[in-house]
């Protein structure tokens, strides 16, 4: 009985890193369709034949999914025991700059990418805590904040 509950439990922990390797490689994605759209549009010439959105998008949806599991790796060992309410989103924005600047090195590159890697994780990371929390509060104050808000902006 006791394997079962282990292996519910493996399996919960790798749906969700799969999950967020998901949705960190279609943010990565926009993120990369975003800044073609804006060289395109003031320097279109910049972008080479071999460089156009057929050939980066799908190498960054790779990278943020791999960035993702990255995080998803860091957080479930360092914070394991820790609830989503106690984690703290300076440790959170480290796991998410430590997993994801660690992919252009287990990618076979010479790691210069990783100061991107890196701060775009942090950011994705403390942003999944801060919706994870949110959609986690079952108050009903979160609800009538969020629509007071959604009316006066």
């Amino acid at each position: 009985m006791r394997e079962a509950g282990y292996v519910s439990g493996l399996l919960r922990r790798l749906r969700g890193a799969v999950g967020i390797g998901i949705t960190w490689g279609v943010l990565w994605v926009g993120v990369g369709f975003a800044l073609s759209a804006v060289i395109s549009a003031i320097h279109p010439g910049d972008i080479g034949p071999g460089e156009g959105l057929g050939v980066a998008l799908p190498i960054l949806g790779l990278v943020g999914f791999l960035s993702g599991l990255g995080f998803a790796a860091f957080l479930t060992i360092a914070e394991r025991k820790t609830r989503l309410s106690e984690l703290s989103l300076a440790r959170v924005a480290l796991w998410g700059l430590l997993g994801s600047a660690a992919i252009p090195l287990l990618m076979g590159t010479d790691g210069s990418m990783g100061f991107l890697t890196g701060p775009m994780g942090a950011l994705f990371a403390t942003v999944s805590l801060a919706l994870a929390r949110r959609s986690a509060d079952p108050s009903p104050r979160r609800w009538r904040s969020s629509r007071a808000s959604a009316r006066s902006g």
